[in-house]
């Protein structure tokens, strides 16, 4: 028995990212690449995130290229899937301009996250890990 890494379609992994709501978003700083976890929801070929006005991922991503990752792997089995998008990241300050579908995402952590990010996908790659 093997296990086998197979390229998702762009179709498989939007199918994935909607089954989850964390992922890893990373950029470039001054100081070299950052990454941090956020919650996310999709909606309409983009990611959606909330954060505060002044956090360095509001300050530095903006109008920015940013990779979001986000997987799902078995440690015991050693299988699963990884998807990495790649986009420009747009901050939304205002609720009005934030779909109506994407306003219930609510962050893990305590505080008011009032600012909005969207990252739209330029592009999706995927892969999943399988047994035979």
């Amino acid at each position: 028995m093997g296990r086998h890494l197979v390229d998702l379609t762009e179709a498989e992994c939007w199918e994935r990212l909607e089954t989850r709501d964390l992922a890893r978003i990373a950029w470039n700083t001054s100081a070299g690449p950052e990454i941090l976890p956020v919650n996310y929801v999709t909606h309409d070929g983009a990611l959606w995130m909330r954060t505060t006005a002044h956090s360095s991922i509001a300050e530095q991503t903006d109008e920015s290229p940013v990779a979001v990752e986000i997987d799902d792997l078995d440690p015991g089995t050693h299988v699963g899937w990884s998807v990495v998008l790649r986009g420009r990241a747009e901050a939304f300050y205002h609720d009005e301009d934030v779909p109506a579908e994407v306003k219930e995402l609510r962050s893990w952590a305590a505080g008011v996250r009032p600012l909005w990010l969207q990252v739209k996908a330029d592009v999706i790659t995927g892969k999943s890990l399988s047994e035979d």
